[in-house]
């Protein structure tokens, strides 16, 4: 399994810090209470001589099979663990899963939306890396396959799998298996972009759409006046932000900035997780002084202007 994961994450840069890095305060409200200001933060990384974009358009097969290979071995051990004989069969297995119903670990079997397209997508996808191996009924083009099931000498309708969908569905299947191993901690921001990532590869599991928009996460801060760090309507923030990145789902930690005398004199940092359930009494029991945080240093004079204090 090491070396499947290792390829992938290689190929994809599927990096934690890569793929859920932290920004810089992306929105803020000046002292004032005026609109809301965006800005847009980027990184880049430029490699010479990057062997990936080569290697992904003409191994796309290799990383389809890798992709698959970590699936299966993550039904095997599923299976295993719930006292099931060891089975060679790719068709057994599937059998043993849809007849027996075996207990998934806790963090698929507390979600059946995630299991019902794991077991979807192993359906699908098994054959398909059958004809890859053993057959020639198969065509990759710039990173992307067109392949057909050949099981039992019988040829099925082509399926098309573009060079996007196959990162997805290979930074899928590797984020399942470093959740449920617990290398990564999977929070209410991660689940939703495993959604998004299912409801992206829906022609391959052939379930619902569960309605998932690209999640997107960000910091606000809010320069306030006053003694009250509280004092503040995630809600309205919210509505903003929805007004503003209208296709995506929006989340956001809230950075209070305390300004007296035309100075910040106090930095507070609030998770989500504290407001993501929409409610006017969200700051009810929260103790502001656990969330102090350092004062930044990129405070613009700007928005520190009509300070009564």
């Amino acid at each position: 399994m090491e070396y499947e994961t290792w390829l992938l994450e290689a190929v994809y840069v599927l990096v934690e810090q890569e793929l859920f890095p932290s920004w810089p305060d992306a929105v803020v409200y000046p002292v004032d209470k005026s609109k809301a200001q965006f800005f847009a933060h980027a990184c880049a990384n430029i490699v010479i001589g990057d062997w990936r974009p080569g290697f992904l358009n003409a191994g796309a097969p290799l990383v389809f099979v890798s992709t698959f290979k970590l699936l299966d071995m993550l039904i095997e051990w599923i299976l295993e663990e719930n006292g099931a004989p060891s089975m060679f069969s790719f068709t057994k297995k599937l059998q043993h899963i849809r007849c027996s119903s075996p207990i998934f670990p806790l963090l698929i079997e507390s979600r059946p939306w995630l299991k019902e397209r794991l077991i979807g997508l192993y359906s699908t996808l098994e054959p398909l890396r059958g004809t890859i191996i053993h057959d020639k009924y198969f065509t990759t083009t710039d990173g992307a396959i067109r392949v057909s099931s050949s099981k039992k000498g019988v040829i099925g309708s082509p399926v098309e799998i573009s060079a996007t969908n196959l990162r997805t569905l290979a930074l899928t299947i590797v984020s399942v298996l470093r959740y449920v191993h617990g290398a990564w901690r999977l929070d209410d921001l991660r689940e939703r972009f495993l959604r998004h990532y299912l409801d992206e590869l829906v022609t391959l599991h052939g379930l619902p759409f569960l309605g998932q928009k690209r999640p997107f996460h960000t910091r606000v801060r809010v320069y306030l006046t006053g003694t009250d760090p509280l004092h503040v309507d995630p809600i309205a923030i919210r509505g903003d932000l929805a007004t503003r990145y209208v296709d995506q789902d929006c989340s956001f930690d809230l950075h209070i900035l305390m300004v007296k005398g035309g100075e910040v004199v106090d930095a507070y940092l609030f998770p989500w997780a504290l407001f993501a359930i929409a409610t006017s009494n969200w700051s009810k029991e929260i103790d502001a002084q656990e969330y102090r945080a350092a004062i930044p240093d990129d405070i613009k004079p700007e928005h520190l202007r009509n300070d009564a204090g």
